[in-house]
C-alpha cells in the first residue's frame, strides 16, 4: 500500500478582512510552483487589489512528482485551491526548462525541438507549453513535469488554467516597472537552490537563464560570470534582487562582497495591495504578484 506524507507547511497567509469566497468571480486565483514552496494569492481583478496570499513551504520534497503530490494534498484542504468559481485561474512553474524564441521564427509544431536545443527535459513525461510575450514578439517555450500537470488540472477539472513560465512572470514585470534608459541594468530573483538574472537594457530585454546554485559561491560565481560575459562592471554596477533573500543572509552578504551596489526590488506598482501586505518586505513573493501582469 503506498502512502503519501505530507511535506509541506504553512508558512505564511494573510487575509483581508473583506475578502470572502462569495466573491471569487470577480477575482483571480493565482499559484507559484516550485520544489521549494507552493504559493496562492487572490487579486480582486475589478479593484485590482492583492487581497489574499499564502506560502506554503515544502519540506523534504525533491522532484516534480513529489511536488505534485503535495499540491494534491493541500487542494483537499484549501478553500483557495477546491474553489471554481474564481475569473481567472493563472499558475507560473519554476524550472530551468524554458527557451525563447523569436515569434517570426515560432512553429508551434516544433516546440519540442526548439526546447531540445537548450534544455534535458523529458519529452516522454513532460508537458510542453508557451507563452507569448507581445512587447518582445518573442515566445517563451517551457516544459511542466507530466505528474504535475495533471495535479493542476486535476483541481480544475472543468475549466481552462493558464500555465506560464517563471521567467515570463519576471519579464513581464521587470520591462512593465523598468524605465528606459541608455544604461544596462542587472536583476536576480532568488529562489532556494536557483537565480534567474536578467539583464535589461535600452532596447529591452538582452539576456535571461536560470542558475542552479549549491553554495554562495555557486550562487556569486554566476552573477559575476554573467556581469563578465555582458561586460558589465561589478564594482560599478547595481543589482537589484527580488526573491527569498535577507539582509542577514550568506547570499546577501556574498553580494555585499562582490558587487558595489545592491538594491532590493519592490512589489510591482500600478497595483493595489491590503494593508495586510504591507508590513512585508518588498521583495518578496514577487512572483506571485507578478502573475497579475501576465496576459
Amino acid at each position: 500500500m503506498n502512502t503519501i506524507n505530507t511535506h509541506y507547511r504553512l508558512s505564511h497567509r494573510i487575509q483581508d478582512e473583506a475578502f470572502s469566497l462569495e466573491q471569487a468571480g470577480q477575482c483571480n486565483l493565482y499559484i507559484a510552483l516550485s520544489q521549494k514552496a507552493i504559493r496562492l494569492a487572490v487579486a480582486n481583478a475589478e479593484r485590482n487589489k492583492f487581497v489574499v496570499l499564502e506560502d506554503y513551504e515544502l519540506i523534504t520534497v525533491f522532484s516534480p512528482v513529489q511536488v505534485a503530490e503535495q499540491l494534491r494534498l493541500i487542494g483537499q484542504e484549501n478553500e483557495l485551491l477546491q474553489e471554481q468559481n474564481w475569473n481567472l485561474v493563472r499558475v507560473s512553474v519554476s524550472n530551468p526548462h524554458f527557451t525563447l524564441v523569436p515569434e517570426t521564427l515560432y512553429d508551434p509544431a516544433y516546440q519540442q525541438e526548439y526546447l531540445k536545443l537548450h534544455s534535458d527535459f523529458n519529452p516522454a513525461q513532460d508537458k510542453v507549453l508557451s507563452y507569448r510575450h507581445s512587447g518582445l514578439e518573442a515566445m517563451n517555450i517551457f516544459a511542466m513535469d507530466g505528474a504535475l500537470y495533471q495535479a493542476l488540472k486535476a483541481l480544475y477539472p472543468e475549466r481552462p488554467t493558464q500555465v506560464v513560465h517563471l521567467t515570463s512572470t519576471l519579464i513581464r514585470s521587470m520591462l512593465h516597472q523598468t524605465p528606459r534608459t541608455n544604461l544596462r541594468s542587472m536583476y536576480a530573483f532568488i529562489e532556494r537552490n536557483y537565480v534567474t538574472l536578467l539583464v535589461i537594457g535600452p532596447g529591452g530585454l538582452e539576456f535571461c537563464n536560470i542558475f542552479h546554485y549549491v553554495s554562495p559561491e555557486d550562487f556569486i560565481y554566476y552573477i559575476i560570470f554573467i556581469m563578465q560575459e555582458q561586460k558589465m562592471n561589478p564594482e560599478q554596477e547595481t543589482i537589484t534582487v527580488w526573491g527569498d533573500i535577507t539582509h542577514d543572509s550568506s547570499l546577501f552578504h556574498i553580494l555585499q562582497k562582490y558587487i558595489r551596489q545592491i538594491r532590493l526590488g519592490k512589489k510591482p506598482a500600478d497595483t493595489e495591495y491590503s494593508y495586510k501586505f504591507h508590513d512585508m518586505f518588498e521583495h518578496r513573493y514577487f512572483e506571485l504578484y507578478s502573475l497579475h501582469l501576465c496576459e
